[in-house]
């Protein structure tokens, strides 16, 4: 006889959370399309801002929602293949069928077939940068992950985890100042990622205790540590965690993302029953890895122009932005939905049964 486990429940709030960073993660990698020609623009506060704290919040949420201690290595690491590694194959194949279809339309020419394994198997975002940039958090997640497991598995006794996580910290931001690019898999970013993940995970075991006893929840501090992150991000300088770049100074950067992660757990738990936003942050994956697929098409098929001439509206500049941004997000419904209910194992889930795929639901408001 099958035992069926029950799902586990979802934290409205972590899904509200990863909602916000997918859309500025996405208006933000959308900004210098509709500003072409100003190198400026890629430098611009409102980019900087985002890239201070849009992919922290991700990796901060992985931590927040993972049971490191539930698993051993053997079910952890195959659970991590299936839910990570599994959708960075499925996304690096929509990847090369769309440029299979650029190919047929005669906007691009032919790719190597040893590059296309390298690229996969490399998996950093300067090989996947001829198909698909963004897919390079995926494989560093995965690495992330382990790391993070392996430093807690060790961890026997909980003042052991805040040594462990100082350290990784410290690594972190001694690789930064190297050349990591040759290494596979974003390996120094992981490093990163991991201590990233880990405060996440520390933060879900004293959440009370910042609740209570630090008031994190109260509006004065939260609004407080809002600016400070601003306020730092202003003195050291946009990162990139891609590059596994964090800024002029580590500390400061690690500093801004703490605050910046107070003032957004706080504003996702005060917007908690937004079901659009928790739509996309249960989505973000497919979104972060089809979005700039989805702009690069309705690009090469002259929506922009065709859109222009049938409004008399000309797109550019923050237009363009905003226009693309609502664009591709109504496009990654379509995909969001093929996915979850037809290829649901394609992108690490498992095919529902009865009322559980409601996870899954359009919001109403969007329909």
């Amino acid at each position: 006889m099958q035992i069926v486990k029950a799902l586990p429940t979802r934290i409205k709030w972590v899904d509200v959370l990863k909602g916000l960073a997918i859309i500025f993660l996405v208006f933000s990698h959308l900004v210098p399309h509709g500003f072409k020609g100003n190198e400026m623009m890629d430098k611009s506060f409102i980019i900087g801002y985002f890239y201070s704290f849009h992919m922290p919040l991700f990796f901060f949420a992985s931590g927040f929602t993972s049971n490191f201690q539930k698993y051993k290595f053997s079910s952890f690491l195959w659970s991590k293949i299936k839910t990570i590694l599994l959708p960075y194959t499925t996304l690096y194949i929509c990847s090369l069928l769309y440029f299979g279809w650029m190919h047929w339309m005669g906007i691009v020419g032919t790719l190597d077939p040893m590059i296309v394994i390298e690229t996969f198997l490399y998996a950093d975002g300067d090989h996947l940068g001829i198909l698909n940039m963004s897919l390079w958090f995926l494989p560093c997640l995965f690495l992330a992950q382990i790391i993070s497991y392996l430093v807690l598995k060790i961890s026997s006794k909980r003042s052991y985890m805040y040594i462990f996580w100082i350290l990784l910290t410290i690594l972190g931001a001694f690789l930064s100042k190297l050349d990591t690019h040759a290494l596979p898999w974003s390996f120094g970013t992981s490093i990163n990622a991991a201590s990233l993940i880990i405060c996440g995970y520390i933060f879900k075991l004293n959440e009370q205790y910042f609740i209570e006893k630090i008031r994190i929840n109260k509006p004065y501090f939260a609004y407080a540590a809002g600016f400070l992150g601003l306020l730092l991000f202003l003195i050291n300088d946009k990162p990139g965690m891609s590059g596994n770049y964090y800024g002029h100074n580590y500390v400061l950067f690690y500093l801004s993302v703490l605050a910046s992660l107070i003032f957004y757990i706080y504003l996702s738990k005060k917007i908690e029953s937004s079901s659009l936003l928790s739509y996309f942050g249960k989505n973000s994956l497919i979104i972060f890895g089809l979005h700039g697929l989805i702009l690069s098409f309705w690009e090469n098929v002259n929506f922009y122009e065709k859109f222009s001439v049938t409004t008399n509206m000309y797109l550019d500049g923050i237009s363009f932005v905003v226009i693309s941004t609502l664009l591709v997000f109504l496009s990654c419904i379509l995909f969001i939905e093929l996915f979850n209910r037809f290829l649901p194992f394609l992108i690490g889930k498992k095919f529902s049964s009865g009322s559980s795929n409601k996870t899954a639901t359009i919001p109403s408001k969007i329909v």
